[in-house]
């Protein structure tokens, strides 16, 4: 009787990137996610009359007129806002794990999200460049000079160039989470298990 040896199918090697990307991923989502179930907790406890008058006191404010709609309407939700945040980091939480495991179904749901939280942040940082300009031209408007107060422009100047650093930053682990090698690697973990 003639035996033939099997050796076993070598295991790919795993990237390092997405190993590293994925502990990074894991560990601040499950961060954020703790704090956002926190801030859920802390909205039960809080009595409705309460949230109500801080949120109302907010609202009267001045300042809180010249937000965005969007930001508004987060005021207004807090509860719903509070509730997405906890679902969003669960989700990058549980793709966060997947991906440490290298199934296919976390690196889709992963890039999904990086291409998600880019539209984010180009919002964020157009509202939020916005809002700085709004507020620079009411200072202005209200100062002697009529100048906006020192530092505020650098201040704009570098929250753009954060900004956009984090879209570079994103986009480019966007890309690399959908490159062939990225997607030879997830392919293989799924035949080998």
């Amino acid at each position: 009787m003639n035996t033939v040896a099997v050796t076993p199918a070598e295991p790919r090697p795993r990237s390092t990137l997405v190993t590293v990307v994925a502990w990074l991923s894991l560990v601040w989502s499950a961060l954020v996610t703790l704090g956002a179930l926190t801030n859920m907790l802390v909205l039960a406890v809080t009595p409705a009359s309460t949230v109500n008058a801080s949120v109302n006191r907010l609202t009267q404010d001045t300042i809180f007129q010249l937000l965005p709609a969007p930001y508004q309407f987060m005021a207004h939700h807090i509860h719903l806002v509070a509730l997405v945040k906890v679902a969003w980091w669960a989700a990058v939480l549980v793709a966060s794990i997947g991906i440490l495991r290298r199934k296919e179904w976390a690196r889709r749901a992963f890039v999904a999200m990086l291409g998600i939280e880019i539209v984010l942040v180009v919002i964020g940082l157009a509202l939020g460049q916005s809002l700085g300009m709004t507020v620079a031209t009411q200072l202005a408007s209200r100062s002697r000079s009529g100048q906006v107060p020192p530092g505020m422009g650098s201040g704009l100047a570098l929250a753009g160039l954060v900004g956009i650093g984090i879209i570079a930053i994103l986009v480019w682990l966007l890309y690399t989470f959908r490159s062939a090698r990225v997607r030879e690697e997830f392919a293989g973990a799924g035949r080998a298990a």
